[in-house]
C-alpha cells in the first residue's frame, strides 16, 4: 500500500492545538553531564521511576474533535514518557497513531513525532490536530498499515524524514497503544456503560470492519502473533540502546475469565526487545460499573500497563 503523508496540517489549527514548551529546560545546573537518556535532573528522574502514576487529563474530556475515536490515551501520559526516555528534538514513532495524542505531545515537548494510522478517518483526525509548525518543529501522519512498517514504500514520500540506506527511518523512542484484542466489540452487560452511551450518541464503539483491523482477529494466539510481528518491525526501526513503551491492558472475556493480554504480549515482544519493567497508569476519574453483582467478582479495570522495552546492542 502506498501511504498518504502530510507533515504539516492545512487550514485553521484546532482550538486545542499544542501549547509549545521550551524544549530541554531543567533546573539550572541540574542535568548530569553524563545523562545521555533525557534532559531531567536527578530529582525529576527519580519521580519518573515510580511504578505507578495517576493520569486523568481534563483536556482528554474536552477534546470533542477526537471524541469519535473509541480508545484514546491522554497527551499528558505520552509527555510523561517522552520526558524520561528522550532528549529534545528526538524522533518518536507511534505505529498505532489513532487520534494523534502522541504527535500533539511531541510538539508540546519539543520532540519530532511520526504516526502511522491505517484508518483514513482517524489519520485525518490526527492531522487536524497539528498546527502550522515553526522552524525546527516536525509532526507527520502516515496513512498506512502498521504491518508494513518494514516496507520502504511505507515511508517513501514522507517529507522531512531521513531514511537509511535500506529505505527505512530510525527512531529514538517508540510509544503506542495497540488494540486490546476484541474488547471494544464485547458487551458490557445490562448496565448503561460508557460503551453503550457512545453507541447511543452515534460515536464509534470499535475500529470498524475495514481490512487490516487487528481487533477482528478472532483467535487470541493469532492476535498476539500479529501484534508481535508488528513490534518485531518496530525493533528494526528503533535505534540501539533506545526504548519502546506499549500501553496495554488485560481483558476479561465473555466466558468469565481474564486473558493476560499484557503479559502474553510482553513475552512475545521479548523475543526481539529486552523487557525492562512496567509503569501502571491509573485512572481515578473513570466511572465504576456494578459488574457481577451480587454473585461474581468482576474487576473494574481502571489501570493500564505501560510496558517498557529496550533494544540492546547485538551480543549484549
Amino acid at each position: 500500500m502506498q501511504p498518504e503523508t502530510q507533515p504539516v496540517a492545512t487550514g485553521t489549527p484546532s482550538v486545542e492545538a499544542p501549547a509549545r514548551r521550551t524544549a530541554g529546560k531543567s533546573a539550572p545546573g541540574g542535568v548530569h553531564a553524563r545523562n545521555t537518556l533525557n534532559d531531567l535532573t536527578g530529582r525529576e528522574w527519580i519521580k519518573s521511576t515510580k511504578t505507578w502514576l495517576v493520569c486523568d487529563s481534563r483536556r482528554y474530556h474536552r477534546n470533542r474533535n477526537t471524541e469519535l475515536h473509541p480508545a484514546r490515551y491522554p497527551e499528558e501520559l505520552v509527555a510523561e514518557f517522552l520526558r524520561f526516555f528522550t532528549k529534545s528534538d528526538a524522533w518518536v514513532l507511534d505505529p498505532f497513531c489513532g487520534s494523534g495524542a502522541s504527535l500533539v505531545a511531541c510538539l508540546e515537548e519539543g520532540r519530532r513525532g511520526v504516526g502511522v494510522e491505517i484508518s483514513p478517518q482517524y489519520a485525518e483526525m490526527a492531522r487536524s490536530r497539528l498546527p502550522r509548525m515553526d522552524e525546527g518543529e516536525y509532526a507527520a501522519v502516515v496513512q498506512a498499515d502498521a504491518r508494513e512498517l518494514a516496507e520502504p514504500d511505507t515511508w517513501d514520500g514522507t517529507d522531512g524524514l531521513d531514511l537509511d540506506e535500506d529505505g527505512l527511518p530510525r527512531f529514538d523512542f517508540i510509544m503506542t497503544s495497540p488494540p486490546y484484542w476484541n474488547m471494544l466489540g464485547k458487551s458490557r452487560g445490562g448496565v448503561e456503560s460508557t460503551h453503550k452511551k457512545r453507541a447511543g450518541k452515534g460515536l464509534d464503539i470499535d475500529y470498524g470492519a475495514h481490512d487490516g483491523n487487528l481487533e477482528l482477529i478472532a483467535d487470541y494466539d493469532e492476535f498476539i502473533e500479529a501484534l508481535g510481528g508488528i513490534f518485531d518491525d518496530c525493533a528494526r526501526l528503533l535505534k540501539v540502546g533506545k526504548y519502546m513503551v506499549v500501553v496495554i491492558q488485560n481483558v476479561r472475556v465473555p466466558d468469565g475469565y481474564v486473558r493476560p493480554l499484557a503479559w502474553d504480549l510482553a513475552a512475545r515482544i521479548s523475543r526481539t526487545l529486552s523487557f525492562q519493567g512496567e509503569r501502571i497508569w491509573c485512572q481515578d476519574s473513570k466511572k465504576l460499573g456494578i459488574w457481577g453483582y451480587p454473585t461474581t467478582f468482576v474487576p473494574n479495570f481502571h489501570h493500564h500497563y505501560c510496558l517498557v522495552f529496550r533494544k540492546q546492542a547485538p551480543g549484549a
